[in-house]
């Protein structure tokens, strides 16, 4: 017993851990949708290939819970003629060939990235070759009007954790991945908390 509490003791001296922060990019944006109406349609979201099977099912879930049978993913929807990609930020004419070709009336546009990843979510860096780093990702969530092909919501989350220069041999982190999640679940929060449901 004695043994464990004084490991335990000397793991909390030579550990470091780092505390990811989440910041909201358009400060702006101070009205979410009303989801109460309407068919939506969700594009493919927009991820790195190890996390978007996970970020696309955790989108699906959400919006499922906000409009039950209302959003149809974009590759379920019957009979579309639509470009292979559709680009955040798409222009007039593409929303409004959208609302043609579709005759839905919102569009949901979902662009994960890792911007940047220095280290793991353990580094074990010796703290004299540490020279610091950090891990970032972003979640960008838009939604469109197709009726009058315009956006009504559009919010970026960022989230990072740093790799702090000090006397510690191991540091506990979240990855880009979880970072990913983790501003996915802000934003999704965010929506949810400005929206009519």
């Amino acid at each position: 017993m004695k043994k464990c509490f004084v490991l335990f003791v000397v793991s909390v001296f030579v550990v470091s851990c780092s505390i990811p922060k989440y910041v909201f990019d358009n400060k702006g944006q101070s009205t979410g949708v009303d989801f109460t109406t309407g068919k939506w349609l969700l594009n493919n979201v927009d991820a790195p290939s190890n996390v978007e099977n996970q970020l696309t099912a955790l989108v699906l879930k959400d919006f499922k819970g906000f409009l039950n049978d209302r959003v149809i993913p974009i590759n379920e929807a019957k009979g579309l003629l639509l470009p292979r990609k559709i680009n955040v930020n798409p222009d007039k004419k593409t929303l409004e060939d959208l609302k043609k070709g579709t005759n839905f009336n919102f569009f949901i546009n979902i662009k994960a990235s890792k911007t940047k990843e220095d280290f793991g979510s353990v580094d074990l860096t010796p703290s004299r070759f540490n020279d610091g780093g950090m891990n970032q990702s972003e979640v960008l969530l838009e939604v469109y009007d197709l009726n009058i092909a315009e956006i009504i919501y559009s919010q970026r989350v960022i989230g990072s954790t740093e790799l702090s220069q000090d006397n510690q041999d191991v540091h506990i982190s979240k990855s880009s991945q979880s970072l990913l999640i983790g501003a996915y679940k802000k934003l999704i929060k965010d929506i949810e908390k400005k929206s009519i449901k």
